[in-house]
């Protein structure tokens, strides 16, 4: 949710121009994904992990879900497609957040979802895993790994 930045400024704004802007220029919208069987993707986005969806059903081309921040864009290429191979199955450098990323990875891989390995120790405290989609882009999730 967008919060509203409301407060009082009697201080002098003549040297903080590079400190806080209230409105920002750009604004991540989404994230897209593409995909060479969109109806293998859209339940996988929409059913398997369970994002809600703002537009697009299985048999459109293209979908988006909400997932709180951005939102994903899943989107269809063909596999004839002379770019394909660039767009699809790749590692995405995209990071979901969950609370409990132990549960999570119990959730989706009891369902059959492809991870590189399991939840791994990160330095920072929290940990790290990186799933497949039904078209291979690797998604990466960050959480907690436990109390």
């Amino acid at each position: 949710m967008p919060h509203d930045h409301t407060h009082d400024h009697d201080h002098n704004h003549d040297h903080d121009h590079h400190h806080h802007h209230h409105e920002t220029k750009l604004r991540l919208q989404s994230v897209r994904v593409y995909v060479g069987d969109f109806g293998a993707a859209f339940k996988f986005y929409a059913e398997t992990v369970g994002l809600n969806v703002v537009t697009g059903d299985e048999n459109s081309p293209f979908a988006i879900f909400d997932t709180g921040a951005a939102q994903l864009a899943v989107e269809y290429v063909a596999p004839t497609h002379p770019a394909y191979g660039e767009l699809v199955g790749r590692f995405l450098g995209v990071s979901f957040v969950t609370k409990d990323l132990a549960a999570l990875y119990m959730d989706l891989a009891g369902k059959g979802v492809e991870f590189m390995a399991p939840p791994q120790k990160q330095a920072w405290g929290g940990g790290i895993a990186h799933m497949r989609d039904t078209a291979g882009n690797i998604l990466s999730i960050i959480g907690k790994l436990g109390p």
